[in-house]
């Protein structure tokens, strides 16, 4: 029983540790962008849950490629023009920093 319970406490603070690294490198990336692309606020909490959404997902899905398509897309429908153009400068290694999370 004292073994059973020290796991499940185990399991859970692996979990939350996980968890929380995953929230600071999206975090890192986002601020990446929006300083590199000049975002506001709002864009940055959008591309924010944009970017959790694609790690939750990635996890029970074998082909990611389709959903880093898709969250190209999402990403890129929140920028201006200009940020358009600055983005396409940074844009592949930004995914593949993204990339790198999944």
């Amino acid at each position: 029983m004292k073994y059973t319970i020290i796991l499940f406490v185990s399991i859970f603070l692996f979990q939350s540790f996980n968890t929380l690294a995953q929230d600071k490198n999206v975090k890192e990336l986002v601020s990446t962008l929006k300083q590199k692309v000049l975002l506001n606020d709002d864009q940055t909490n959008s591309i924010e849950k944009i970017l959790t959404e694609l790690l939750n997902k990635s996890k029970s899905v074998d082909d990611k490629n389709s959903l880093i398509q898709e969250a190209q897309k999402k990403v890129e429908s929140f920028l201006d023009r200009k940020q358009l153009l600055k983005y396409d400068i940074i844009k592949n290694d930004w995914w593949k920093q993204v990339t790198a999370l999944l």
